[in-house]
């Protein structure tokens, strides 16, 4: 199993909720897009650490690319299904009641929409407790 690996400096630690700042690794510099890619030379990244990590440490986050590769596709794809079926179901089911049947698909797809972020959300609070990305102090 393919293990992503970055390395950080930590900003905040509030009560084991850590911000911690994460530059472009190796890879970006002989990438092709480099530049043009809209990736930034820092990201920010909220990691749940019970260890003993103070502001300013360095830090090295680890994680299992295919844990990072299922998450992107809830938070990519879940909203673009959700928005689908929301489009589908008034076309479906109410096809022939004499209602505007594009008001109602507006509708429905603002709501599937608005669900699917609700999900996203609870996916989100869950991955606090599981420690998908670990945090290692350097």
């Amino acid at each position: 199993m393919t293990m992503m690996i970055k390395q950080g400096t930590v900003l905040e630690n509030n009560k084991g909720k850590l911000l911690i700042s994460v530059t472009r690794n190796e890879a970006c510099g002989s990438c092709q897009a480099k530049g043009t890619c809209g990736q930034k030379e820092e990201t920010i990244i909220e990691v749940y650490s019970t260890d003993n990590i103070d502001k300013g440490d360095k830090v090295i986050l680890e994680s299992h690319s295919s844990d990072i590769t299922k998450y992107s596709i809830y938070v990519y794809l879940l909203p673009v299904f959700m928005m689908v079926v929301g489009a589908l179901l008034p076309n479906i089911f109410l096809k022939n009641t004499g209602y505007d049947i594009n008001l109602l698909t507006l509708i429905s797809v603002v709501i599937f929409f608005a669900i699917s972020f609700m999900i996203i959300k609870g996916i989100d609070k869950n991955l606090s407790n599981n420690n998908v990305m670990k945090v290692r102090k350097i």
